[in-house]
């Protein structure tokens, strides 16, 4: 059947294959039963069913004539045949093509008006249950309007994982609530940000200097402080002014609504008021929610602690053990750690951090009590592990657990060391300090010289801050010998001074490169070829690490580039195409986003989640499905559907940012010039410091002696000092 509706065609058909899928956008090419070709965004197809498609016929120069669709509309099968097939396509969860027969032979046309209107008479078909029976018919009745809010919702080029998450968040009521307010999706829809919501407004007609657009703007000012500044709150007056900006409203057209809407946001929970210092600010609610339970519990955890027994005599018997002898200062971090309730311990590479963990753990088996060691990324936990002997897990893996036994809700040893806590943002310390007991002593270990965590907030330093958790500073470097001098030079450029570019060590070197393109030359040499024959290992071992993305040094370019020599093309390595990027067998590949749902093997072992920064390599690639098999670090092995390959980037190279919590053989940085607040001694500082053998500075020196020399640090706004001290006093 073939309808033409203004200008707009209508026709009429059953699916009877489809050609191929895009989970990510939703994107479909499906063969018709009339030997016709439907192009378009599709949300759920079943195989079988008949579809009412509008549109226009195309010619595509390689495929030939298509029907390309804007709109999709399920059609009740009119046949006893279409109705077997709608029923055993799949598309209704639980009913498979045994049950469908039985349906049907029992129903005939009569199936679906059963299932949508009398879905208690489907239970006299033997093996459905009356559950069972209410489930068809609630799938059913979802199915139908999930594709009508799915087409409804491309008409605003929204993808279809959004529009997933959109569905799910309301339901039957989706096109209600958007059409009254699209800008309500910028509070509750992680991913739809204000111009999506205001394009939407526009073409729903929804008035552009209402109310509602306002309070959008700075709800969504508050997101985007926190995803990209790090900041779990916004003073008014920067507030204000960047709501105007957003908006392109003048500060007297926006004055009158302001404070209105302020106070509707913090009387539905969606901001908290804040005073810090004197100056106004806001706060989204997870935020202040967050910093206030860390806050809070980690004064409860100080109230309360069982202590150990002759800790100097253990501390002595330790030294002995391993012919060594503490300083003062490590002798005050251990009794600390081992007597307090929480502990903060900070200082650079090389000032005896993980000797002390080590001397706590000794402690804590002699006391006969349990450790309970976590970092933030799975190849912190790995390095930690292999340190001291005590096996770990990461933060989120162990979090991660507690959803899966609701019996098993808290952490049962009698202390948590958390190493490189300077990675944890607000969120991350909150969730893990509530599955915290009170009574178990908390050790947080890790360089407040570092650059802050990559989510909002500043915990260690704001701890550190505030005067009230008991912090050790180590100062003193106890690395000797001819491979110090990465500590070493780590501290120089710490303390303002120009590391030793002398070549003289055989674990820091200098590379002199003037221009970018010579940069890039240098480390395609030294990653290939040179560093991996001096260090005896596999090229893999030796990471980039580049203060930015974009240019001929940065970490996009230097990723094509080293991919090309060290994993070229072959024959016998399949590679796949996503946007622009080619992925290929061998590939070296990082994570760069959290996913507690995604599934991994390892050997015998099942779980769930992985996490921003697991870097793995690339076994195998279905071109055909598009998936991807990556094998981490630690041996686990997950798969990513095409529509999850966005989580995936090459990692020859990685920024500075994305290092935190690593180490890695050799570490190799391009010093280029750059912007002022980028080229930092705090992002240098941090690159250095993830080496464990060997470092290689490339660049000009002047362009070092720029970054030593540049303190800039961009200021957080966080609550997190602010709250302890205040429950502090509270207390008393």
């Amino acid at each position: 059947m073939n309808v033409i509706i203004d200008l707009k065609m209508i026709i009429q058909g059953t699916v009877s294959s489809i050609v191929f899928a895009n989970e990510e956008t939703g994107y479909r090419v499906l063969r018709l039963d009339n030997n016709l070709t439907a192009v378009g965004v599709a949300p759920m197809v079943s195989v079988g069913a008949e579809y009412k498609f509008v549109g226009e016929f195309v010619n595509n120069a390689k495929h030939g004539k298509q029907f390309a669709f804007t709109e999709m509309t399920l059609m009740p099968p009119d046949s006893e045949d279409k109705i077997l097939a709608f029923l055993g396509g799949g598309l209704l969860p639980g009913v498979g093509p045994a049950t469908a027969r039985k349906i049907v032979k029992k129903f005939g046309m009569e199936t679906i008006a059963v299932i949508e209107t009398r879905p208690k008479e489907l239970t006299q078909v033997k093996g459905i249950s009356a559950a069972k029976a209410q489930s068809i018919a609630e799938n059913y009745m979802a199915v139908r309007e999930m594709q009508s809010v799915m087409m409804w919702l491309y008409r605003f080029e929204i993808s279809l994982n959004l529009s997933l998450k959109i569905y799910q968040q309301y339901g039957k009521d989706t096109i209600a609530t958007v059409a009254k307010n699209p800008y309500v999706l910028i509070e509750t829809i992680d991913g739809v940000g204000f111009t999506t919501a205001d394009n939407m407004a526009k073409k729903l007609g929804v008035s552009y200097n209402g109310t509602f657009r306002v309070r959008a703007g700075v709800v969504h000012i508050l997101k985007v402080s926190a995803e990209t500044d790090g900041h779990t709150y916004v003073t008014l007056p920067d507030l204000i002014n960047k709501v105007c900006r957003l908006l392109r409203i003048k500060m007297e057209d926006l004055t009158p609504t302001f404070n209105t809407i302020v106070n509707e946001l913090c009387i539905d929970r969606v901001v908290v008021s804040v005073d810090v210092d004197g100056v106004q600010g806001l706060q989204l609610i997870r935020f202040f929610n967050a910093e206030k339970a860390i806050a809070q519990k980690l004064l409860l955890l100080m109230q309360e602690s069982k202590q150990p027994g002759k800790i100097d005599d253990l501390i002595e018997h330790y030294e002995k053990l391993q012919g060594i002898t503490f300083h003062e200062t490590q002798k005050a971090a251990i009794r600390q750690a081992v007597t307090g309730g929480v502990t903060v311990i900070t200082g650079g590479p090389g000032t005896g951090k993980t000797t002390i963990i080590k001397a706590i753990l000794y402690i804590n088996r002699a006391n006969e009590w349990s450790t309970q060691m976590l970092a933030p990324t799975g190849r912190a936990a790995k390095r930690i592990e292999e340190t001291t002997g005590q096996s770990a897990m990461t933060i989120h893996r162990c979090l991660e657990k507690f959803s899966h036994d609701p019996h098993d809700s808290f952490i049962t040893q009698d202390m948590v060391i958390v190493d490189e806590v300077s990675m944890c943002d607000c969120l991350l310390t909150a969730s893990l300090l509530r599955k915290v007991l009170a009574g178990t002593k908390v050790v947080f270990i890790g360089d407040s010289d570092q650059l802050p965590s990559v989510g909002a907030g500043n915990v260690l330093a704001d701890i550190i801050e505030s005067g009230v958790v008991p912090t050790i500073r180590l100062t003193q470097i106890y690395r000797t010998g001819e491979k110090a001098t990465i500590a070493i030079n780590a501290h120089r450029i710490n303390h303002g001074e120009m590391p030793l570019l002398d070549n003289q060590s055989s674990d820091f070197f200098y590379c002199n490169a003037e221009t970018p393109e010579m940069i890039k030359n240098e480390i395609l040499g030294l990653c290939s070829l040179r560093l991996p024959q001096y260090l005896g290992v596999d090229s893999s071992k030796v990471q980039v690490l580049a203060p930015m993305k974009l240019g001929v040094a940065g970490v996009i370019n230097l990723n094509q580039c080293l991919q090309a020599i060290i994993n070229p093309p072959a024959d016998n390595k399949d590679e796949l195409l996503y946007g622009e990027t080619i992925f290929r067998v061998g590939d070296r590949v990082m994570h760069t986003v959290n996913n507690y749902k995604q599934e991994w093997v390892k050997n015998h072992e099942e779980g769930k989640g992985i996490f921003n920064g697991d870097i793995g390599k690339i076994v195998t690639i279905n071109k055909l499905s598009g998936e991807i098999t990556v094998e981490l670090e630690d041996g686990r092995v997950t798969v990513y559907p095409r529509s999850e390959l966005a989580a995936l980037t090459l990692s020859y190279a990685i920024t500075v940012h994305k290092s935190q919590g690593c180490e890695f053989d050799a570490v190799v940085i391009p010093v280029v010039s750059g912007a002022y607040m980028i080229m930092t001694r705090n992002l240098l500082y941090t690159a250095v410091t993830r080496a464990k053998r060997l470092v290689v500075l490339v660049g000009k020196q002047e362009n070092i002696q720029k970054m030593v020399g540049n303190t800039y640090t961009k200021k957080r706004n966080s609550c997190l000092n602010k709250y302890l001290q205040y429950f502090k006093n509270m207390a008393y």
